[in-house]
C-alpha cells in the first residue's frame, strides 16, 4: 500500500502544492476519528477524505480527469466544477470505511464523490442557509470550508445543532497569520502599489476570501465557547514557508500544463507522469517535515470540538 503522500502527490501530481496541503491536514487531524453517523460537511469530490480513510486509486487516475473552462481559469472559475459519465475514479481498493453523509453546494462535484461508493449518501445544499438535518442527529463532523462560508459563527452554531451531545467536530481554520504569508495581500492589498497589481492572477480570489476569516486561536475558541462547544484538542500546521510555496506552486501554469498532458501519447503518459512524482518526492519529503511542525505562527488551526 502507497503512502498517504504518494497517493496525494500521484493524485495531484500537476498541482503538487495542493497535495503537500492536503497531506499536512492529514497529519494535523490525526487524532480525529468519524464515529456514529458522520459528516464530511463541503466533501467537494470525496477525493481528501477518501485517501484519508486509505483508500486506494490506480497509478492511471488525477483529479483532473473532469475539468471544463480552463480558457476562464484566470477569470476565477472553478474548473474542477464538471461532471459527465466519462468521470471514472479508478480504485484500486476501497477505503477503510464510509462516511454516512457528504455534503456540498455543487452537483457535479457531489456527482465525483457519489461514484467513489465512499459515502453512503450525498446531500446538496447550501452551506449558508440552516443545514437540512435534525437536531442531535451526527456522532462525528468534519469540515474544511467554514471559513469559506458568510458567518463561521452561524455555521459552527448549526453545526454545534446537529451533532449528538457528546460528539466531535473536527475543523480546519486560518490563523491570524495567513495574510502575512500571502504575496497578493502583503505585496498588493495592503500597499496598494499598482506594480504588484498582476498577483491576482495568482491570487484569484481564493486567499483573499479566506482572508476575511483569518482569526487567532483566542477569537476562535471565543466562537466555539459561543456556540456552545468545547475545545478539546488544538494544533497548528502551515508554516509560512509551505503557504508561500502554495501561495505560487504550479497554479500559474495549470492550464498550459493540461494541455500539454493533453498532447501526449497515451502510451507514454504513465511513464511520464512517475518520472515527475519521483522528482516531486525530492521537494515534498523536506517540505511537509517543515509543515508538520506545531508552531504558534503556523497559518492554519486544526481544532477538535465537542458539545
Amino acid at each position: 500500500m502507497t503512502s498517504i503522500l504518494e497517493q496525494l502527490l500521484s493524485v495531484f501530481w500537476l498541482r503538487p502544492e495542493t497535495a503537500v496541503w492536503r497531506y499536512l491536514d492529514t497529519e494535523a487531524m490525526r487524532r480525529f476519528e468519524f464515529e456514529g453517523r458522520s459528516l464530511d460537511f463541503g466533501c467537494g469530490d470525496g477525493i481528501f477524505s477518501f485517501i484519508r480513510a486509505r483508500g486506494q486509486f490506480t497509478a492511471e487516475f488525477d483529479a483532473f480527469q473532469k475539468t471544463e473552462r480552463l480558457d476562464r481559469f484566470y477569470q476565477n472559475v472553478d474548473v474542477f466544477d464538471a461532471y459527465d459519465e466519462s468521470y471514472v475514479p479508478l480504485v484500486a481498493s476501497p477505503a477503510s470505511y464510509q462516511i454516512s453523509v457528504g455534503f456540498d453546494h455543487k452537483a457535479n462535484l457531489l456527482r465525483k464523490a457519489a461514484v467513489l461508493n465512499f459515502y453512503k449518501e450525498t446531500v446538496e445544499g447550501d452551506g449558508n442557509a440552516p443545514l437540512p438535518f435534525d437536531d442531535n442527529s451526527f456522532g462525528s463532523i468534519f469540515s474544511n470550508i467554514v471559513y469559506w462560508l458568510d458567518n463561521p459563527a452561524e455555521v459552527i452554531s448549526e453545526l454545534r445543532r446537529i451533532l449528538v451531545p457528546g460528539g466531535k467536530i473536527c475543523l480546519m481554520l486560518p490563523n491570524e497569520t495567513l495574510p502575512q504569508y500571502s504575496f497578493y495581500n502583503s505585496l498588493y492589498v495592503e500597499t496598494k502599489d499598482e506594480q504588484w497589481k498582476w498577483l491576482e492572477l495568482l491570487d484569484r480570489g481564493r486567499l483573499s476570501d479566506n482572508i476575511k476569516q483569518s482569526k487567532s486561536d483566542d477569537d476562535w475558541r471565543q466562537i466555539f465557547s459561543s456556540a456552545g462547544l468545547s475545545v478539546s484538542h488544538h494544533s497548528q500546521h502551515l508554516p509560512k514557508v509551505v503557504i508561500q510555496a502554495w501561495d505560487i506552486g504550479f497554479r500559474p501554469m495549470f492550464p498550459a500544463l493540461m494541455n500539454m498532458v493533453a498532447g501526449v501519447e497515451p502510451d507514454k503518459l504513465p511513464g511520464i507522469k512517475a518520472e515527475w512524482v519521483r522528482a516531486l518526492r525530492m521537494f515534498a519529503d523536506p517540505l511537509t517535515a517543515i509543515g508538520e511542525r506545531n508552531d504558534q505562527s503556523s497559518a492554519f488551526h486544526c481544532y477538535i470540538l465537542t458539545k
